[in-house]
């Protein structure tokens, strides 16, 4: 099968709360960035078949700007999109994740890119040894669920055919992610509109942001 992989990163975060923490990151720009390096590679390594769409919202420095140039398919810098970066740096982490895949999404349909899966990483996190590609080798939607309230959103994948029915997803629930609703828990609702196979290990490894756990799926 033929894989779109979308990562999702803000290499240089701004300096300004969120609705649930003041500290938005503890994780240096360098930092941030080999992360993401990291990220990418582990999705080369572990996703065969597979063209990579990074969205990022910073201002680059040459080196980050280059790397990303050179090693994905496809790269959309939103840091001067203004509607955009709006919701992206505001206190409503879930508006700024969803802005971000949105516009991943609209640049794949509108471009008309064609692919059997769209996988969706968080940038700084990475595919560990535990990743089963047969676990999302087919035509289903793979996700984790948790505590029967929400569906991870750090890793999971998405067919071909219902990538219209995620954007629609997106756009009717934004006005709940910019009042700061959990992502994640939103995302559970996605059930009700897609089929989807969930899974019990992503096989995926990150340090949450705010707090530098790290977090095994």
């Amino acid at each position: 099968m033929n894989n779109v992989v979308l990562i999702t990163s803000i290499i240089n975060t701004p300096n300004k709360p969120l609705s649930y923490t003041n500290t938005r990151s503890v994780f240096t720009r360098p930092e941030r960035f080999e992360q993401t390096v990291n990220t990418i590679n582990s999705v080369r390594k572990h996703i065969p078949n597979c063209k990579i769409i990074l969205v990022e919202c910073s201002h680059l420095i040459d080196h980050e700007y280059a790397f990303f140039n050179n090693n994905c398919e496809y790269f959309i810098n939103l840091i001067k999109d203004f509607e955009s970066t709006k919701h992206i740096f505001s206190s409503a982490k879930a508006a700024g994740e969803g802005t971000m895949t949105k516009k991943a999404l609209e640049y794949l349909i509108n471009n008309d890119i064609k692919f059997d899966n769209l996988f969706k990483i968080t940038g700084r996190y990475h595919i560990n040894n535990e990743f089963n590609y047969n676990d999302y080798n087919n035509n289903s939607n793979v996700f984790k669920q948790i505590d029967h309230i929400s569906l991870y959103t750090s890793l999971y994948k998405i067919n071909y055919n219902d990538i219209h029915s995620l954007l629609v997803f997106i756009n009717t629930n934004f006005n709940r992610m910019i009042n700061a609703e959990g992502y994640e828990i939103i995302f559970n609702n996605l059930q009700n509109i897609i089929k989807i196979n969930l899974i019990n290990n992503l096989g995926v490894t990150g340090r949450i942001s705010v707090c530098g756990t790290n977090v095994i799926s």
